[in-house]
């Protein structure tokens, strides 16, 4: 799929700065997370046109144990699009039509009928044209509703912080991370944080750790993984003697640069497992540089959830890791 910027044809920013009255008393969304509802006549859904967008939304997501959509799609046709459909989260429209979509283009909306919610509408005068605007815009319209889903839970874990671990970071550490109530700190030393969530089903977790910065070579793949597994060989150990986290080599994790807030993260998104032991999962990972004291900063997040879906549960410690914040002093 072409990586090309999302071309829009409006962007109405209801969704963002102060809330208006109007806002304000519009009802919350529905939906589970993840989900998209594409809105389309049946004849449409069912043609190239569908088939395309259905295969952009429902494409895996990368380095999971077992494969996963990257969202769970609804299809309704205009029809039944009635008040109870119109409170979801995520909304698609699919439109085609050559007097009122003379272009192909893609229009976005927040908050129409409730909050925060997402609309998009995907126009093109034929099916052709359709196609073709799906494939040039598939993978920004993709990380589009991973925003907006990311931005969901991290304003809900503001509301919600476990006061005490947020205090503790920033203390001791010099920096913050928006962890919800639930997470408790397991590991607490002088270069190394692990905190975690845990269910009789399920465990998430959150791995903070620092070490010198000497130059920007210190962003490799390869070095991040050796760093990686150094410090949960140290310090992240199974239940039985002699097992501990470290990296899955079979599928090597993937490497990517990028910024955000004018900030340069370095990223792993790959598989843990247990060393000795039979455990394993997802895990996201980003490191960045603490100007302020010359160390890098590397926050994680990681999945253990075996029979369960791992997606949400993956989206939601990844979305802490977006939360990170580095103090002077």
């Amino acid at each position: 799929m072409k990586k090309v910027a999302l071309y829009l044809g409006v962007i109405l920013l209801t969704g963002f700065g102060c809330k208006t009255d109007n806002e304000t008393l519009k009802p919350k969304i529905s939906g589970s997370a993840g989900e998209v509802l594409v809105v389309a006549p049946d004849y449409l859904w069912n043609s190239p046109a569908g088939d395309t967008l259905e295969g952009v939304l429902t494409q895996e997501v990368p380095y999971l144990p077992q494969p996963e959509p990257m969202f769970t799609v609804i299809h309704v046709t205009p029809v039944n699009f009635d008040k109870m459909f119109q409170t979801h989260r995520n909304i698609l429209f699919m439109r085609i039509d050559k007097k009122k979509y003379p272009k192909a283009r893609v229009v976005i909306e927040h908050n129409r009928w409730a909050t925060p919610q997402l609309i998009m509408e995907m126009q093109a005068p034929d099916v052709p044209s359709f196609v073709k605007l799906v494939e040039d815009t598939g993978d920004s319209l993709v990380n589009r509703i991973n925003e907006v889903e990311r931005n969901r839970i991290i304003g809900y874990y503001k509301k919600y912080l476990e006061g005490d671990v947020y205090k503790k970071l920033k203390e001791k550490y010099h920096i913050t991370l928006d962890v919800p109530k639930g997470y408790t700190m397991d590991v607490d030393s002088s270069n190394f944080v692990w905190i975690s969530s845990e269910t009789p089903t399920t465990s998430q977790g959150i791995l903070i750790y620092f070490y010198p910065y000497a130059s920007e070579d210190v962003f490799t793949r390869d070095n991040l993984i050796k760093v990686r597994n150094r410090m949960l060989r140290k310090y992240v150990h199974g239940q039985i003697e002699g097992t501990y986290m470290t990296t899955e080599t079979l599928l090597p994790p993937e490497f990517r640069a990028f910024k955000r807030n004018g900030q340069y993260y370095a990223e792993l998104r790959g598989l843990w497992k247990l060393e000795n032991g039979f455990m394993g999962g997802p895990f996201v990972s980003e490191s960045t540089v603490d100007k302020y004291r010359g160390r890098v900063v590397t926050v994680e997040g990681y999945v253990y959830a075996p029979g369960d879906k791992k997606r949400e549960l993956l989206r939601q410690v990844e979305s802490i890791l977006y939360t990170l914040k580095i103090y002077p002093n």
